[in-house]
C-alpha cells in the first residue's frame, strides 16, 4: 500500500465531503478509483458506497456489493459489516444469513462495534443460528464497552424489561445513562420515563423533565408526548400547562394519537389554554378516525351530552360502540346504561347485560 494510494483516497474524501474543495462526486469517484488500483481498502469501500447511494453514478446495489466484498476480503471491518447487512437485506446479493454471520464475525473479531451489535442481533433473533440471548449479550457487551450508544441502549432496555435477562434496574439505568449522555434520544426517553415512574430509581419529575426534554429536542415523538403530559399534570416544580399545550400540538400535528387525545382533554378542561370544546372535538376526531378508543369514547360522550356539539344520541352510540368493540370499559358501561334505561336507544335488557358483562370481563383481565 503506497503513500500515493493514501493521498488519492484523502483527495477523494475531500471532494466527497466538500472539504477544502467544492464538493464533486465525479471527482471523488475518480480519485477513489485511482486509490483502488493499489488495493486501498477504504477507497474500494467508498466506491461501493457511491454505487450503493447513487452518488456520482447511477444507483447499483449489485455493483456496490462487488466493491464491498473486495474491501471486505482486504480485511476492512467497515466493509465486512456493510456486506453482512447487504446479505441480511438481500440488497445487491441474495439474502443469506450464513454469509451475513460470516462477515459480521470477521468484523466483530476485529473489535468493530457495529458488527458486534449486528452479530448479537443475529443471536437474539435466531437468524442463521439458534436463538441465544447469552451469546447476544456477550457480543453486545463488547460493543457497549467501546462506547457504542446503540448497543448501550439495547443492553439497558433488555435489563429494563427483562428480555433475555433478569430485570435489573441498576444495570438498566447504567447503560441507558451512558447512551443518553452520548445524545441517543431513545435512551434519553427511557431514562426520563424511569425517573417519571420511579422505576428502579427515586422518582424525580425534575430529572424526568431534563431527560425527556433532551429527547424531545431531537423530535422523538413519545418524548414530546410524555414531556407534555408531565408539564400538564406533574408536580408543582415542573408543572407548566401552557408549555404542555405547545408540546402536545407538535406531536398531535404529526398524527401522534395519544397527544391528540391529551390535547383534546386540555382544551376541554381549559388547562394551559382557554377552554375550547370545538378544538377538543377536532383533536379527538383526528385520533378517533385513526381508531383510538379513548378518543372515540370522548366523542360519544360529547354527542350524548351535547357538549360542544349538537346532542345526537345516534352519533353518540356510534362512537361509543366503536370504542366498546375495542374493549373500552367505560364505553361498554355507557352502552349498558343506555340500553337498560332506554336513553337514546330502544330499551333492551339483553343488550344492556351484554355490554355490562363485557365491561366486567375486560376489567377482570
Amino acid at each position: 500500500m503506497t503513500d500515493m494510494a493514501q493521498s488519492h483516497y484523502r483527495l477523494g474524501m475531500n471532494y466527497f465531503q466538500g472539504k477544502g474543495v467544492s464538493k464533486s462526486f465525479p471527482e471523488a469517484m475518480k480519485w477513489f478509483r485511482l486509490a483502488s488500483q493499489h488495493r486501498y481498502p477504504k477507497a474500494v469501500f467508498m466506491l461501493g458506497r457511491m454505487y450503493d447511494t447513487g452518488k456520482g453514478t447511477a444507483e447499483d446495489p449489485a455493483e456496490a456489493a462487488k466493491y464491498y466484498r473486495q474491501a471486505a476480503e482486504l480485511g476492512y471491518p467497515r466493509a465486512q459489516n456493510v456486506l453482512g447487512q447487504a446479505y441480511i437485506k438481500g440488497r445487491g446479493v441474495p439474502a443469506d444469513y450464513d454469509q451475513a454471520l460470516h462477515w459480521f464475525r470477521e468484523a466483530a473479531d476485529q473489535n468493530f462495534s457495529d458488527a458486534q451489535y449486528n452479530l448479537g442481533l443475529m443471536y437474539a433473533k435466531g437468524h442463521g443460528v439458534p436463538k441465544d440471548f447469552i451469546e447476544a449479550r456477550r457480543w453486545w457487551g463488547m460493543a457497549a464497552e467501546q462506547g457504542n450508544p446503540k448497543v448501550q441502549f439495547t443492553l439497558g432496555h433488555m435489563y429494563l424489561v427483562g428480555k433475555g435477562v433478569k430485570k435489573n434496574y441498576s444495570k438498566a439505568r447504567q447503560w441507558l445513562r451512558q447512551a443518553a449522555d452520548q445524545g441517543l434520544p431513545t435512551a434519553q426517553y427511557h431514562l426520563g420515563m424511569m425517573y417519571a415512574r420511579g422505576t428502579g430509581v427515586l422518582q424525580s419529575y425534575t430529572e424526568a423533565r431534563t431527560w425527556l426534554q433532551k429527547a424531545a429536542e431531537q423530535n422523538f415523538l413519545d418524548a414530546i408526548y410524555n414531556l407534555g403530559k408531565l408539564l400538564s399534570s406533574g408536580s408543582e416544580e415542573v408543572r407548566d400547562p401552557a408549555s404542555a399545550v405547545v408540546l402536545l400540538k407538535q406531536a398531535a400535528t404529526r398524527s401522534h394519537e395519544r397527544s391528540q387525545v391529551t390535547l383534546g382533554q386540555l382544551f376541554a378542561k381549559g388547562i394551559g389554554t382557554p377552554q375550547d370544546l370545538q378544538m377538543a372535538y377536532h383533536w379527538w376526531m383526528e385520533a378517533a378516525n385513526a381508531g383510538n378508543p379513548d378518543a372515540q369514547y370522548n366523542l360519544g360522550v360529547m354527542h350524548l351530552n351535547g357538549q360542544g356539539v349538537k346532542r345526537d344520541s345516534l352519533e353518540g352510540k356510534k362512537w361509543l360502540t366503536k370504542a366498546a368493540d375495542q374493549g373500552h370499559t367505560k364505553a361498554q358501561y355507557c352502552l349498558g346504561v343506555m340500553y337498560s334505561t332506554g336513553k337514546g336507544v330502544p330499551q333492551d335488557m339483553d343488550e344492556a347485560l351484554r355490554w355490562k358483562e363485557a365491561a366486567e370481563f375486560w376489567e377482570s383481565l
